[in-house]
Formats: C-alpha cells, sequence, structure tokens
C-alpha cells in the first residue's frame, strides 16, 4: 500500500509539472504574439492618385498675319511657327495633333478682324479649337513706316500703339465670341528695323511698350498669354554683323523682314515653352 501511495503521489506530481509547463508555453507564446501584434504597424492603403485622362486629338486653329502662314520659312517643312507647333505637341504629349491655318500674309489687325467675322471655315474650326495662336501688329506698324517714312518719331509709334489696342481688344473679343474655353497664345511683334529705324530716337524703347500694351490687353482676357518675341532675333553680336553686313541670319534673306527657318525653330520654341507650361488650359477633357 504504500508503495502504491508514493506512486499516486508521483504521478500527481508529474501531471502538476506537465500542466504548469503547457500553461507558462501557451500564456508565454500568447503574450508574444500580442507583442508581435503591438510593434508591427498595420499597413495603410495609400490613396491613389487621380488621374486625369488627355484627349484623344488635340486642335489647333492659327490666326493672323505673314507670320502665322509661315512667309520665310525654309521649303523643307514650310508653315511657319505653326507646322512646327503642332508636330512638337503631337511628339511630346503622344496625342493626335492637327492644325488649321488662318494667316495671310499682309494682313492688318482690321484685316484679320474682317476675316474672322466672314470666313465661315473658321467659324467651324474656331469652336473645335483647344488651341489657338495670334500674330498681330507687324503689319499696322509697317504701315505706319509706310505712311511717315524717315520722319517717323516715337510719339507716332506711342499714339499708333493706342489705337491698335483697342483694335486688339476687338479682336480677341471676337476669338472668344467663338470660343471662350481654348487658351489664346497672342505672339508680339519684334524689331527686324534695327538698320531701317536708326533714326527714331529711342526706336527699341517704342518695341517694348508697343508689346507691353499688346501683353496688357491680354491679361485682361481669361486663359490668354503672351508671348515675347521682340528681342528673339537680336543681341549685341547680331547687331555688329547686320550693321556690318546688312544680313541678320535669323531672317528671310529675300525680305530682311520675316524669319528664315531657323527663325521660326526660334519663334516655336517660345510658343512652344508657353504651351508647355500651360497644359492644363487645353491637354486634359
Amino acid at each position: 500500500m504504500k508503495k502504491k501511495s508514493i506512486w499516486i503521489i508521483v504521478i500527481v506530481i508529474i501531471l502538476i509539472l506537465a500542466g504548469g509547463g503547457t500553461y507558462y508555453f501557451i500564456r508565454n507564446n500568447q503574450q508574444s504574439e500580442s507583442q508581435t501584434t503591438a510593434t508591427t504597424p498595420k499597413k495603410v492603403n495609400k490613396p491613389k492618385k487621380k488621374v486625369i485622362p488627355k484627349k484623344k486629338a488635340i486642335s489647333i486653329v492659327a490666326i493672323g498675319d505673314s507670320l502665322t502662314e509661315g512667309i520665310g520659312d525654309s521649303k523643307s517643312v514650310g508653315g511657319g511657327y505653326v507646322t512646327r507647333l503642332q508636330s512638337k505637341v503631337q511628339k511630346k504629349y503622344k496625342v493626335k495633333t492637327q492644325s488649321h491655318n488662318y494667316g495671310v500674309s499682309g494682313d492688318t489687325s482690321s484685316q484679320i478682324m474682317a476675316r474672322i467675322e466672314s470666313d465661315k471655315k473658321m467659324h467651324q474650326d474656331l469652336p473645335k479649337a483647344d488651341i489657338i495662336t495670334v500674330t498681330v501688329g507687324g503689319n499696322d506698324f509697317m504701315h505706319l513706316l509706310q505712311k511717315k517714312g524717315i520722319d517717323l518719331t516715337e510719339g507716332n509709334i506711342a499714339d499708333e500703339q493706342v489705337q491698335f489696342d483697342k483694335r486688339l481688344t476687338k479682336l480677341l473679343t471676337d476669338i472668344r465670341s467663338y470660343n471662350s474655353d481654348a487658351p489664346i497664345y497672342l505672339i508680339g511683334i519684334y524689331n527686324p528695323f534695327s538698320i531701317y529705324l536708326s533714326n527714331v530716337k529711342n526706336a527699341k524703347t517704342a518695341f517694348i511698350n508697343w508689346n507691353e500694351g499688346s501683353a496688357k490687353v491680354a491679361s485682361g482676357f481669361n486663359k490668354t498669354y503672351f508671348v515675347d518675341i521682340n528681342n528673339l532675333y537680336q543681341n549685341k553680336s547680331i547687331d555688329k554683323k547686320v550693321k556690318k553686313t546688312g544680313v541678320n541670319p535669323y531672317l528671310y534673306k529675300k525680305d530682311h523682314f520675316h524669319p528664315n527657318g531657323i527663325g521660326y525653330d526660334m519663334m516655336t520654341q517660345k510658343v512652344f515653352d508657353k504651351v508647355n507650361d500651360t497644359t492644363k488650359e487645353w491637354l486634359f477633357k
């Protein structure tokens, strides 16, 4: 009996120890899992960026004078800045792009307005335009130069600028009547007359003031941007060559007024820089 009692006691002790070990293991494992859960941060799903779909096709409508038409451009390209702008937009943004060139050589602001009023094809294309470009003012200035000749003064230029700004306001208003949403890129005039206007005091200042006036008019219209090209074909080095040879390497040799192929490359880049900075206005739906 004593041996049997001893064995019973031994078995009970073993069971107690085994049960305690199991409890310790389970308890320790639960604590470990609890600590792991507490120290491991929950994975937070970041909100997805909203992707704004691009338009499938872009339409450029170019309105203006000989600079829009592309007079002086190389035969290998043609179309002046309009052809180049179309190519740059299509290549950069991988979107089908077409252009409609309504540039007519010799047109003044008044003549451009008359065409906007009467051209039925333009009436069809303007409302569909995603990008609108305008060149105007060069011929208005040329008419003044032809009228005054060597007697042209800074005051004459200032007086004509006031009248031109009024016509420009009307021209932009007319364009907006057909399309209120597409951005308009108004390209300023440049001074190719560094030789011809040498007799006019402060001629360079007059061109600066003229462009500043155009920029101010543009700022009064929604989504309308002024592109300044006044100094595009001038610098000290070029001016010296022009005075010595009578030839500007960026201008068309036959008239020394319109850009040549390189000149249009430079103009296009200025326009494209502005277009590129304002993609939200024309690229997205």
